[in-house]
């Protein structure tokens, strides 16, 4: 990561930021009517299942996010080259989740095959870090010593590219959730970046920015084309290359805790990675009522996710339930700014006053957003809780845990420092505790609903 201080930048870079901003958004805008007529002539259109007319929409308009980065990213070449090299591997890893993606779209891959493409995507970045092309930093976690996870980190990025993939993947079906909630949590790292002073966060989440509003725009509800998998993965890979080019680690969890909770639920309901088409219709979460609202099902075995949790309350339109979405994504980012001031402080650069401050500041419209969507303060709380059990997991990992005098395993390729291994061992019993109380909410929900139900 280089700092952003460092850099000398003047006026003339913000310009360029500016013209790389303005002409992603103008291409991508203008490009998304020729994908949206292009497709549909090639009949490449999906249906809009919660609307009971069931209007074709054109598929595949991702490719226009493609598309659009591309183009930003030669202005990087031409504006930033000092980041040639990283702008060059995060396109690259783009791409490949594009081609992953629009491969899906029309082979309809089955999910352990999406999730093994998905790794060849990461390969990219972790080959250019091996061989020096580019320079991973180890990750940046508060309270932790940045050092402990230099030698196993580079390993992990793979796995990290195709879990942010399939990640956002997972929540996408209501028009303009997918894209709008990226295109939140995306604006927070940029937030998240000028804090940090990640010279690299910065100058990749513009770009980013300026495409998903574009797409955005059409992608709202009434949706006029729909991302498809080309549009999802990629979107999934440029937010984990802000994360580990701008060792924004911490900050990117937090802000797509939103996507984690609902993949959570998902991969806990069916037991593992399944298309939505190859959940059989006695296990859909939601049902579509006549008057184009949406309601949860009360089926036992039906597949359990955030939008079934949200609508246990009541049936929703779908612009009031992807507003829901909205507002829980706003909240994540406000966790984001938060663990980037944690993060200083474990640096040594923190300032009680500004984390005071931020803290109030922030917490004024978290009020207002919880009173005005009463529906995910539960939802809220568990964050919260799992939060805050992991903050004070790792205070207690680096008091007690790494003073410890360990030995790292030697494996040959790697070395396993024993620390993070007992750390990794004991976060078990925590996840376990927060999993058991998350399921028991849920399920109290859904029962809630019933006897609302039973009693009209």
């Amino acid at each position: 990561m280089n700092l952003l201080s460092d850099l000398n930048w003047s006026f003339v870079e913000i310009i360029y930021l500016a013209i790389i901003f303005i002409a992603g958004f103008l291409f991508t805008y203008f490009l998304i009517p020729y994908i949206i007529e292009f497709m549909k002539k090639k009949k490449h259109v999906g249906y809009d299942i919660h609307k009971n007319a069931n209007p074709e929409v054109a598929e595949s308009g991702g490719l226009s996010i493609v598309l659009g980065f591309t183009l930003c990213s030669i202005l990087i070449f031409f504006f930033f080259p000092a980041f040639i090299k990283e702008t060059l591997i995060f396109l690259l890893t783009v791409l490949l989740a594009g081609v992953v993606g629009i491969i899906d779209d029309i082979k309809k891959l089955r999910s352990r095959y999406k999730i093994i493409l998905s790794l060849l995507s990461g390969i990219i970045i972790f080959f250019a870090n091996i061989f020096g092309f580019i320079t991973i930093s180890s990750p940046a976690i508060p309270f932790l010593d940045r050092t402990r996870l230099t030698i196993i980190y580079p390993f992990l990025v793979p796995f990290i590219v195709a879990v942010f993939t399939n990640t956002v993947n997972m929540l996408e079906g209501y028009n303009g959730e997918g894209s709008g909630t990226c295109l939140i949590a995306v604006s927070f790292l940029f937030i998240c970046g000028l804090i940090w002073n990640s010279a690299e966060a910065v100058i990749f989440t513009i770009p980013v920015m300026a495409v998903l509003i574009p797409f955005f725009i059409y992608n709202k509800y009434p949706a006029k084309v729909f991302p498809g998998d080309i549009g999802t993965l990629s979107m999934g890979a440029m937010i984990a290359c802000i994360m580990l080019f701008g060792s924004l680690e911490v900050a990117t969890f937090c802000a797509l805790l939103l996507h984690i909770f609902n993949s959570f639920y998902y991969i806990y309901s069916v037991r593992g990675f399944f298309e939505s088409s190859d959940i059989r219709e006695s296990k859909e979460d939601i049902i579509l009522l006549e008057d184009d609202k949406i309601k949860a099902s009360d089926q036992k075995d039906a597949v359990l996710t955030l939008p079934r949790l949200i609508l246990a309350k009541g049936p929703l339109s779908e612009p009031e339930l992807v507003k829901n979405f909205y507002s829980i994504s706003l909240i994540c980012g406000f966790f984001s700014i938060i663990s980037v001031l944690l993060m200083q402080f474990t640096e040594g650069n923190f300032n009680i006053v500004i984390m005071i401050i931020t803290i109030v500041i922030l917490l004024a419209p978290t009020i207002l957003i919880l009173y005005k969507f009463p529906r995910i303060r539960g939802v809220i709380v568990l964050m919260i809780i799992l939060l805050i059990s992991l903050i004070l997991f790792l205070i207690f990992v680096e008091t007690v845990i790494m003073p410890l005098p360990f030995d790292d395993i030697d494996l040959g390729i790697i070395r396993i420092p024993i620390d993070v291994l007992i750390s990794l061992i004991l976060v078990i019993p925590i996840l376990l505790i927060w999993y058991l109380i998350t399921i028991k909410y849920f399920w109290s929900e859904i029962e809630k609903m019933k006897k609302k139900e039973l009693n009209k």
